[in-house]
């Protein structure tokens, strides 16, 4: 799958193709990826799905991420989804209705950040800037977004990271792909 530092993967990949390729090739395309164009996130919900053995010992697999203008930022949240398996529908709880959001963050490009810059071409989700309360613990994430193929506007990657006591540790990968129109 990997031949002379490049992947050999196309955009041709689906949403479930990227949830069952190795972990290595998943950071391949991080460190590969383009910077996300984030006029094409606002105004969308992205369904997501975590991959590796924390997110799946936690039983969080599946969930929504959605995108939406704040004045002259942009910031973004979560939506809490039924654990069904990957092949079933993204359903909001408490009820599609009225879906809970939660998880909020402001998205800026990581180059400009002195701090998180793991990945200068990423966008950062910041979760400690996103207004979350102080009891919180998604205030601790710091999420990387990177778009894996050039030509697909759909489908993204992300690596998850905490942040305790100023070091960021790896949490893992998640796949997100355009969803729905966000409803807010």
């Amino acid at each position: 799958m990997v031949s002379g530092g490049r992947t050999a993967m196309s955009a041709e990949m689906t949403f479930f193709d990227l949830l069952k390729v190795p972990e290595f090739i998943l950071e391949s395309l991080m460190v590969s990826g383009k910077t996300p164009d984030i006029q094409k996130l606002i105004g969308w919900e992205f369904r997501g799905h975590n991959v590796g053995i924390i997110p799946k010992m936690g039983r969080i697999l599946k969930f929504k991420k959605g995108f939406r203008r704040s004045g002259d930022e942009v910031h973004g949240y979560n939506v809490l989804i039924k654990q069904n398996s990957p092949e079933e529908p993204w359903i909001a709880l408490p009820s599609e209705i009225n879906p809970k959001r939660h998880g909020f963050y402001k998205v800026y490009p990581a180059k400009f950040s002195p701090k998180y810059n793991h990945y200068p071409h990423a966008l950062m989700l910041d979760y400690g800037k996103g207004g979350n309360p102080i009891y919180d613990p998604s205030q601790f994430l710091r999420d990387y977004l990177v778009k894996p193929f050039e030509d697909n506007d759909d489908l993204y990657l992300g690596k998850a990271y905490v942040e305790l006591f100023g070091k960021l540790i790896p949490v893992g990968y998640f796949v997100i792909e355009r969803y729905n129109k966000a409803e807010i």
